[in-house]
C-alpha cells in the first residue's frame, strides 16, 4: 500500500478559531486511516496563528503542524526557529512562491533557511515552481532545476527522511495560463531528475507533492502510478469538507 501525503495550507483569510476548528474536523473525518502506513496529514498555518494552533492541538498522532515561513533572525511578523521549537511546531516550509517572487527571496536564501531548520531537527519541504512567463517562454524547467540544485546543496544526510519537494506552478493560482497534462508530467520528470542529481547518495527517494489543482480521478491515477506522493492545496481553492472527501475517496 502506497503512503499518501495530504497537505492543507491555510490562507490568511482564515481566523485562528476557524483554523483550529477545521484542523480538528480534518483529523476527526480521516482518523480511520493509519498514519505513516496509509496517509500522512499536514497542515500549514500562518505565523500569526501558529502558536495558538499548536497549543490547541497538542496531540500530533493524526496531524503534523507546520509554519508557512520563518526567519533565522528576529523580524516583525516572522517566527524564528527557536520560537518554532518553543511553541511545538513540527515543521517549517521553505521557498513558497510568494516569498520567491513577491518578497525577493533568492535560491541561496532558501537554501540557508532549509539547512538551518533541518539541522535543528525539524521536518521541512522545499517549495519550487515557475511563473506563467517561465512556462510560456520555455525557461521553467531550467529555473526549477536550479531551485532544487541550490536548495538541496547543503542538506544534512541524516535529514533524508524529514524532507520533501513541493511543486507549485504559480500560474495555476493567478490565472491566465493553462498547461496541458504533458507539460505537467514533464515538470514532474524534471523535478525527480534534478532531486536525484542534487542528492545522489540519499538512501530513499524524496517524496514529491503537487500544489496544482487536480480532479479526484486524475489525482488517484497519479498516486496509483507513483507520479506523485502527495498534494499541497490551499484553503481558498478547496474547502476542508472537499479536502476530506478527496482523502476519503482516494484513501
Amino acid at each position: 500500500m502506497m503512503l499518501k501525503f495530504y497537505c492543507y495550507n491555510f490562507t490568511q483569510e482564515k481566523t485562528t478559531p476557524q483554523i483550529i476548528e477545521e484542523i480538528n474536523y480534518l483529523c476527526e473525518r480521516t482518523k480511520q486511516f493509519e498514519r505513516e502506513e496509509e496517509i500522512m496529514l499536514f497542515v500549514f498555518v500562518p505565523a500569526v496563528s501558529l502558536e495558538a494552533v499548536c497549543a490547541a492541538i497538542p496531540d500530533r498522532k493524526l496531524v503534523k503542524i507546520s509554519s508557512q515561513s520563518f526567519s533565522v533572525t528576529p523580524v516583525s511578523n516572522e517566527l524564528t526557529p527557536g520560537k518554532l521549537k518553543e511553541i511545538g511546531a513540527d515543521m517549517a516550509i521553505t521557498g513558497l512562491a510568494d516569498r520567491r517572487y513577491f518578497l525577493g527571496e533568492t535560491d541561496e536564501m532558501t537554501r540557508d533557511n532549509l539547512e538551518t531548520i533541518l539541522n535543528l531537527g525539524f521536518k521541512s519541504m522545499l517549495c519550487v515552481g515557475e511563473t506563467r512567463e517561465m512556462a510560456e517562454n520555455g525557461t521553467a524547467a531550467e529555473k526549477i532545476a536550479r531551485q532544487i540544485k541550490t536548495g538541496y546543496s547543503r542538506i544534512p544526510y541524516e535529514a533524508h527522511y524529514r524532507i520533501g519537494t513541493i511543486y507549485r506552478p504559480l500560474w495555476d493560482f493567478t490565472g491566465g495560463y493553462t498547461a496541458d497534462g504533458d507539460y505537467t508530467l514533464s515538470m514532474f520528470r524534471t523535478i525527480r531528475r534534478a532531486v536525484t542529481e542534487a542528492l545522489p547518495g540519499f538512501p530513499i527517494e524524496m517524496p514529491l507533492f503537487y500544489g496544482g489543482m487536480l480532479s479526484t480521478e486524475k489525482l488517484a491515477s497519479y498516486f496509483e502510478s507513483g507520479i506523485i506522493d502527495g498534494v499541497f492545496w490551499d484553503s481558498k481553492n478547496i474547502t476542508a469538507d472537499e479536502f476530506v472527501n478527496v482523502i476519503n475517496t482516494i484513501g
